[in-house]
Parts: C-alpha cells; structure tokens; sequence
C-alpha cells in the first residue's frame, strides 16, 4: 500500500490502494475524493492511555538528558557559563515540545513499518534550511500544518529505512498551515481601524514603560492575564508606577548556519529515535538560540525593564525575548513566579505545561489547589477569574449557550486530554447529546465555536447530521454570549468551566473522562459535581439533565446539594476573593523581601 502522510495531496498516489498514517490526513472537505479511494487508517499509538503516560514519563525524562547536553553545548558556543536554569528558560518550550513532537511522529512512522503493508511513499525535497524556525512561536504555527509534518515525517523515513520511497519537487509553503483554519470569518468594517488604533496605542505604552524608573517598577508584570483595571489598581497598591505593556522581543529571522551548527554534538542515542532526535536537534534549534542569539537577548535586555526583584507572568515563556530576559535576571537574583492559566492544571493525569512551568519556577500559584511534594506551590485566590466574573452574567429567558472546543489534527504537546485522532470521537459525542436533547431544549441551544476549528470542521459536519442547528461565527465573546444565556454546556475539561463556575453561572459540562484522566487528588471533587448533574462522563447524562432543568436552570442550580459541591469545587480549582488585589499586594511584598 502507498503510505500517505498528510492531508497534502499532492503526496497521495492515488491509483493504488492508501495507507493514511492517521486521520489527520482525511480532512473532512476532501471527503468526495478519499472516500473513493481503496483505503486504510493506521490506528493511533496513543488511543492506549497507559502508553500516553509511559511515553509522556519517557519523554520527560529525554528532556531533562538532552536539556543538560544542550547547555553545555550553547555555552561552548557562545562563550557563556550559564546555569542548567538559565538554559532551561532559554531553549524551552521549544526543546521539550520538540521532543514530544518529532516522538509522537516517530511512533507513527515506526508503526507503518511495522505495520508491514507499506510498499513505498513520497516525500519532499529536504532543504533543510527552510524548514529551521526562528523561534518557538514559529515552531508553534508551522507544527499544526501539512507542510513542516510533511518534512518531519520525509525526514524520518529517509533516516529509518525500511520504507521505499521517491522525492516529489512540490513547493511548500510554511506560511498557510492548513490545519489551523479558523472558524470565526465575519469581519466588521471597523476591524481595520481598530488593529491600526491597537497598534499605535501599544507602541505609546511602550515608550513610557521605558521611561519608568526601575526603583518603581521592581514587581515586573508580563503577560498577566489581568483586566487592566485591576493590573493598574495592584500595581498602584504595591507603590509602583503602572507598567500596561512588556515589550515583544522577537527574532528576524536569518539563514542557519550550517556549518557553525555543526559545533552542537550530542553523543549517540540509546535507540532508534534517540539516533533520530541526536540528529535532528542540531539541525532544528531555532535561529533565536544559535545564528540571532546575540542580537535578541542584547535587544531583550534593553528593552524590558532593568534589574526586577519579582517577574509574574502567565504564559510569556512562549516568547524568546522575555525568556532571555527572565533567564538573565533570574541568574542575578531574581525570582520568577508564575501561575496557572487553564481548566487542567491540578486536575489532569499529566501535563507537559505544568511540568515546565513549575520546574522555571521559584514560586508558582494555583487557584487553590496544593502539592504536597511541590514546597513552591502556593494556593492564591485567582485574579484572572475574579476579572472574568465580572463580566458574567445569566438570563433566564436566554439561549442554552453550547461551548464548542477543538484539539489539533497533529499532536503537538503531551496533555493528558483527547489529542490528535481522538477527536472523532468528541465530535460523535457532540452528536449523540444533540440527539439526546428535546425538542423544546434543541431550539434554545446555541453553538458557539472553536476560535481554531484545525480543521476539523466541526461546523460542517454537526450541520450535515441537523441542519437546523445554530452555530455562532460572529464577533462576540463569550461572555457578551453568556449574558443572552440561561444555561452553559461545556464538551471539555477546560477553562470556561472554572470561569462560569466561579461566577457562578448554571453550568452543565460533559466530556471523555477516559482520555481527560484525573489525577487522584482531584477525583473526590469532580464526583461530587458529577453527583449533584454539573458533571456528566457521557453525553446522553449531560443531555438528560438539561432536559430537566433548563427551562428554570436556577431551581435547580441554587439548591443546597449544587451549592455545596459547587462551593467546595472552587475552593479547590477556581478560587476567588472579593480581597483578592490585597491578598496578592501582601503575597508579592514579602517575596520581594525574601
């Protein structure tokens, strides 16, 4: 059988029977042409979640050796010494994520060999140097797309052996990633205006958060996920001048090196893929980390306020230069504090993010959850939640508001969720709660979409099984939807549900919890949501309850028993504090001083 790796088609040799590595190949408005074809679909390596976990634990480990052998390259390379710390800022996420990656693909290539009924299969050209990003936030992008998972697997193949295959001279682009098609395409006339106006506006706040003095900044808050308004009020109480806007450092852009890149060894794996990822690595790191190196952390370190006793940020580690600066600093002295920003954390099996960001930690807050085995961790009332309840509010005469999700075609980080191929089976269970619904329920729900559909296209293929449904693609968020709204439904173990739950918002949610596996410290407080019906573990029980309540969903939501659990959920996973700007002016105080 011909081994087809992407949705590409120009990669498909479509006269003979067809191999798909997976069924990120069979986008769904290609169906009139793959649906002809003689085909089969490899099954997925990870549909086993004790596998997942095996390899996450696997990859983990990989991380830690490689990270260690990195640095010491890197500071050969540029005549440095720093720390294991500093280079664990500096080359992450993109060294584990790349781990994690390049092995989930390796698995796939791995298992069509094995497979034994791959003949042969195109790959592109490998020119190498189009295919090295800059940075991770490139990285990111281009791993969602047909192209650059075009090169990894082409590049496996040719390594590996065992496949017979021909190199097809077609042009790639990295720049359109067919898989993170988005959902949402009405434009308003004034978006424009709005961009151009957002855009002069950031580089004014800019220019004045350079000219506060660093005696009245030294709490540095970067990508907070605050309100603004609260940013100003916290940053006020702790007697700084209010810093609105942290600089976005990012990499030009130049051609790798080759040649100075062959400076990085890494001594011979201890198996195949490792063969593979002591190879590949080198040959991969982004630009910002070899060739740009100089240039982006002297810019970083220019530009984002000097000497900081205390760096908070939610997720700014995605972006080269803040890590170069926080690297800096944090080998001077300072301390790095971050906080979750997700409906897993605490709760999951595993997660690859939590993972990295409490290993750059010095200090890290949850919203009320501990670990025992993790000093650092520290349970804070949440800011981002206390912000976000301000802008929910119900409507009992309102729509049912039936909140969609999407996970990547192509896995890309290792979380304990449903990932790849895997959903499938979350839209089939989109499906069986629609049929599941009444009548009179089915004609107030309203199903706002994904912001990324990763083409999947959740929209059609929902519309195709019941043409009557509503699906929102406008502008409006999801809190301006959930004020014309009586009742949320949530279809996964994600943020919005803490975000209605804290503002108390009745709330119904229901999702696979074989592929969103928790952790055991969480499950006594998810059974007893799953108790009193805001939990559900398959569609039909989630469609049952909302048939109960939603004509009055707040009956039923304010009844004792719902009250409690709710209570105790949050106190646990979404805490808030009507003092919550005090509490954290007192916690950031006394790091400061520590």
């Amino acid at each position: 059988m011909f081994l087809a790796t992407t949705a590409d088609q120009r990669f498909w040799k479509k006269d003979e029977k067809i191999l798909f590595l997976g069924e990120w190949c069979r986008v769904y408005d290609q169906k009139h042409i793959w649906s002809k074809f003689d085909y089969k679909v490899l099954p997925y390596h990870w549909a086993d979640t004790g596998r997942f976990y095996r390899d996450f634990q696997y990859t983990d480990a990989l991380h830690e050796r490689y990270l260690g052998l990195l640095s010491k390259n890197l500071n050969n390379l540029h005549n440095e010494n720093y720390s294991l710390r500093y280079w664990r800022l500096a080359l992450n996420p993109w060294l584990y994520v790349f781990i994690e990656v390049l092995y989930d693909r390796y698995l796939s290539i791995r298992a069509a060999i094995d497979s034994g009924k791959v003949t042969n299969t195109w790959i592109p050209s490998l020119v190498l140097r189009k295919y090295v990003p800059k940075e991770f936030s490139q990285f990111q992008d281009w791993q969602f797309g047909e192209a650059y998972n075009q090169f990894l697997y082409g590049y496996i193949i040719r390594m590996m052996g065992g496949i017979s295959y021909e190199h097809k001279n077609e042009s790639i682009d990295l720049s359109l990633p067919l898989s993170a098609q988005k959902t949402q395409t009405i434009v308003r006339k004034s978006t424009d205006f709005r961009g151009m106006l957002k855009k002069v506006s950031k580089k004014i706040l800019e220019k004045y958060a350079r000219l506060i003095p660093k005696s009245l900044n030294k709490i540095v808050f970067v990508s907070s996920y605050l309100k603004p308004r609260d940013l100003f009020r916290l940053q006020i109480s702790l007697g700084q001048l209010p810093y609105p806007c942290s600089p976005l450092v990012k990499a030009h852009g130049v051609e790798p090196d080759f040649e100075l890149r062959k400076k990085i060894t890494l001594p011979a794996g201890q198996n195949e893929f490792e063969t593979l990822l002591g190879k590949l690595i080198p040959l991969q790191i982004p630009t910002v980390n070899v060739e740009e190196y100089v240039d982006v952390r002297q810019r970083a370190l220019s530009e984002f306020p000097r000497q900081p006793k205390v760096i908070f940020t939610v997720n700014a580690y995605v972006n080269a230069g803040f890590n170069f600066w926080a690297a800096d600093n944090v080998e001077t002295g300072a301390k790095l504090v971050g906080t979750q920003h997700g409906g897993h954390y605490g709760t999951n099996g595993w997660s690859a993010y939590e993972s990295h960001e409490m290993k750059i930690s010095d200090r890290y807050y949850t919203w009320g959850w501990e670990n025992s085995s993790q000093p650092k961790v520290v349970p804070l009332a949440s800011g981002q939640l206390a912000g976000t309840a301000r802008t929910i509010g119900s409507n009992i005469q309102g729509d049912i508001l039936w909140v969609g999700s999407s996970r990547p075609r192509y896995s890309h980080v290792m979380l304990c969720a449903t990932s790849g191929p895997q959903m499938l089976d979350y839209i089939e269970d989109q499906v069986t709660f629609f049929n599941s619904l009444s009548k009179e329920a089915r004609r107030l729900l309203l199903l706002r979409l994904f912001h990324t559909d990763f083409n999947w296209q959740v929209d059609r293929r929902l519309a195709e099984s019941f043409p009557d449904i509503r699906q929102h693609r406008g502008k409006q968020s999801f809190y301006e939807l959930l004020h014309q709204s009586r009742l949320s439904i949530g279809t996964g173990q994600s943020t919005t549900n803490l975000e209605t739950l804290a503002a108390d918002f009745p709330t119904i949610a229901f999702w696979n919890f074989e592929q969103w596996k928790l952790r055991e410290s969480a499950r006594p407080y998810f059974e007893e949501l799953c108790r009193v019906g805001v939990f559900h573990k398959t569609p039909e029980s989630a469609a049952v309850k909302v048939n109960e309540v939603f004509k009055n969903p707040l009956l039923w939501w304010n009844s004792t028993e719902v009250l409690d659990a709710r209570k105790k959920f949050c106190n646990r996973f979404a805490r808030t504090s009507k003092n919550w700007i005090i509490e954290w002016k007192e916690e950031f105080q006394k790091l400061a001083k520590e």
